[in-house]
């Protein structure tokens, strides 16, 4: 299966760029976003239908692919793209960036849902596969990933020259970051993971069986070091002359735009001391917005605070329009505290592996540490590991070489206090 989700996100991105600049352009821009986003989960039915809005909807809404709400947001952006054909046909009517709202907050609901179907077909495809290989004996299965943080233990602690001693030889398995590799360990289709701490205690705490099958190794570190937090503003926005400490006293008004299945959103709830009512009662407001969108953010509002991950914060430092309204320093002690537990991650492993190797998890944990850590006295390793991970982490499309490598220096030492800050 192949899901052409980088297109339809850049799509997505150029038509957010026009909705101030040039609301008739934009217009155009969204009817195409939403009839790539309508192409991919066609392609992967294999419906056959004419690459048009219309008869793309119209087979899909058939095969019930798409939900009511979703089929009303590509209504209305289709609507809308009449219109805008209409307008740059002649009429001397002018479209403002205030009248192509309703067309921008539909096409943020497709993209939304989009991706949240992407990844659901990603991750059933990877069960799929993974259950369809067969353990062997001598063979330890980890989990892989393209998540910086992640990547960087995989490749720092040197699984493959620690197991060649043990005679077993590593298979790495792409898999998606998600509850499901807990399971996965339990289930023994892998050997070995990294995941978040607290996640993987829920999940002990609730299930006896996965709890007598999955050993926690140890804690490998904290991604960015617990202080990954902020909420992204605007200067020229309602929030760009208000301190953090005002915006915490009366947060009222605000809207945060953030993926709700994500563990950003989680953040923002322990930033706040709260639940999502709790949000809502203080009046904060939260837009639902795709994974991995940058800067544009703002073309859907210029008064919306920005939650993402470290690509964004790292391309908001280079230009003066914007700036942390708040980050994990600014919030009390206690919050503070919640947020670094959240960052935890620790390796964990099926205990069956383990036993073949005839190992311990305590002595497993101080060997590939050991090796990670050294990492810091090794500056041709140190090197290597940059390099390596500028080119198989994940990164934004338009992102440049040196904008990469800048990144991963600040996640490597954030996280792992590797390198120089």
């Amino acid at each position: 299966m192949t899901v052409n989700e980088g297109e339809s996100l850049r799509l997505y991105r150029k038509a957010l760029r026009y909705a101030e600049t040039d609301p008739e352009v934009f217009l155009g821009a969204a009817r195409r976003a939403a009839e790539s986003i309508l192409l991919d989960i066609a392609m992967h039915e294999a419906v056959g239908s004419r690459p048009t809005l219309e008869s793309l909807l119209t087979v899909l809404v058939a095969k019930g692919l798409v939900p009511p709400k979703v089929v009303l947001a590509v209504r209305t952006i289709q609507n809308y793209g009449n219109y805008g054909t209409h307008a740059q046909a002649g009429s001397e009517e002018e479209i403002s960036a205030e009248d192509v709202q309703p067309c921008l907050t539909a096409l943020t609901q497709l993209s939304v849902w989009h991706g949240q179907v992407t990844m659901s077909l990603a991750e059933h495809e990877a069960r799929e596969e993974l259950g369809s290989a067969r353990v062997g004996r001598g063979t330890t299965r980890i989990a892989d990933s393209t998540l910086i943080v992640v990547k960087a233990v995989l490749l720092g602690c040197r699984f493959e020259r620690y197991l060649a001693q043990r005679n077993h030889r590593v298979s790495h398995l792409q898999l998606p970051w998600s509850d499901s590799l807990v399971s996965d360990i339990a289930q023994r289709y892998l050997d070995l993971a990294v995941y978040n701490e607290q996640r993987l205690l829920r999940i002990l705490e609730a299930d006896e069986a996965t709890r007598s099958r999955v050993v926690t190794v140890g804690r490998v570190g904290y991604s960015m070091g617990g202080r990954n937090f902020y909420l992204l503003a605007a200067r020229a926005g309602r929030w760009g002359k208000v301190t953090g400490a005002e915006f915490l006293a009366n947060p009222a008004g605000a809207q945060i735009a953030v993926p709700k299945q994500s563990d950003m959103f989680h953040n923002i709830l322990s930033a706040f001391s709260t639940d999502e009512a709790g949000l809502s009662e203080m009046g904060v407001r939260i837009l639902d917005v795709p994974h991995h969108l940058g800067l544009e953010l703002f073309h859907l509002n210029r008064d919306v605070l920005a939650v993402g991950g470290q690509n964004l914060r790292m391309h908001a430092r280079d230009d003066d329009a914007y700036f942390e309204l708040l980050d994990s320093e600014m919030l009390p002690r206690s919050a503070q505290t919640r947020l670094r537990a959240a960052a935890a991650n620790v390796l964990i492993a099926n205990v069956d592996w383990l036993a073949e190797l005839q190992v311990g998890a305590g002595e497993l944990h101080r060997e590939l540490m050991r090796s990670f850590h050294d990492v810091a006295s090794d500056e041709e390793r140190y090197e290597d590991l940059v390099r390596d991970l500028v080119r198989h982490a994940t990164f934004p499309q338009e992102s440049s070489s040196h904008s990469r490598e800048r990144l991963v220096r600040h996640v490597l030492f954030e996280s792992y206090r590797l390198g120089e800050p």
